[in-house]
């Protein structure tokens, strides 16, 4: 885990790629992550995740196959 954690901190590891760690500058800041597969040759955006900052902090999960979940914390 992060010393430093604003409302949202990423981490991803990538199969021979170097570690990837982030989160917005601002405390009202949020982030937005796309993630792409290949599907019969062809190129599809399989799910976006957002997060929205404020008091309220909201993390949604979209997937291309309509389903969508949100989790909402309390940033305090």
């Amino acid at each position: 885990m992060p010393r430093n954690v604003r409302n949202f901190w990423i981490e991803a590891d990538v199969d021979g790629r170097t570690s990837i760690g982030a989160g917005p500058k601002s405390k009202d800041g949020g982030f937005s992550l796309s993630i792409f597969m290949r599907d019969k040759g062809s190129i599809k955006k399989v799910v976006n995740i957002t997060g929205v900052g404020g008091s309220e902090l909201k993390l949604s999960i979209h997937t291309e196959d309509g389903k969508y979940l949100q989790y909402t914390t309390q940033r305090v």
